[in-house]
């Protein structure tokens, strides 16, 4: 069985800590992240890969969503043809 983990973190780069707390917790194979907002440094977790889409909007930006797949299960991004804040990633767990 796995685990999925949805978080509004309102600014990811303020808040690594707090992630890596929850992955040391609950160990999931999939993390959804929304409000990550605008960075150019990129998200780099040494068990995850992450497939992110930044928000380009103003100073007063919010937006921007990201989803870390478990390295241990191999993953590839979907391409979405959308307007909409959204990535999505296509993963198998073994049975």
């Amino acid at each position: 069985m796995g685990t999925f983990l949805s978080w509004n973190c309102r600014g990811i780069q303020s808040k690594l800590q707090d992630l890596k707390g929850f992955i040391n917790f609950f160990n999931p194979v999939c993390i959804g992240l929304q409000e990550t907002l605008s960075s150019n440094i990129p998200l780099k977790l040494r068990v995850y890969n992450s497939v992110r889409k930044d928000t380009t909007t103003g100073s007063n930006h919010s937006g921007g969503v990201c989803v870390l797949i478990s390295n241990l299960y191999p993953s590839i991004p979907l391409t979405l043809h959308t307007t909409l804040q959204a990535v999505a990633v296509q993963f198998m767990l073994e049975l």
